[in-house]
Parts: structure tokens; sequence; C-alpha cells
């Protein structure tokens, strides 16, 4: 594709998930913010899981820096 291409498909990708963005925010009204907080902790918290138990694989049991 050439520069004016992909301009183009940026711009229009970019009007799109604005537009679900909008939506998303209009209809779930109050509700987004708790929800999204919701599931970003929860994602947090996985994320953090698997990284502790990537790091006893690794050997760092005790699990403290110095």
């Amino acid at each position: 594709m050439n520069r004016l291409t992909d301009r183009l498909a940026l711009i229009a990708f970019a009007i799109v998930v604005a537009a679900v963005a909008w939506a998303l925010l209009h209809y779930s009204g109050e509700w987004f913010f708790p929800v999204a907080t919701l599931i970003a902790l929860a994602l947090l918290v996985i994320q953090n899981q698997k990284l502790k138990k990537r790091l006893k694989e690794l050997g760092d049991d005790d699990g403290s820096r110095k």
C-alpha cells in the first residue's frame, strides 16, 4: 500500500474506534466505570499471578529484592 492509502485506513479505523468508544460509554451509562475498574483489577491480579509463577520457574524463590 502507498502512504495515502495507509493514512486513509488509519483515519477510518480511528473513526470506527471512536464510535465504538462513544457507544460503549453512552449506552452503558453509570455502570461503565465500576465494571471497567473491576475488569482492570481482575486482569491485574491474573497478570500478577502469572508473573509470580514465572519468577518461581526462573529460580526467584524468596520473592524479595535486595
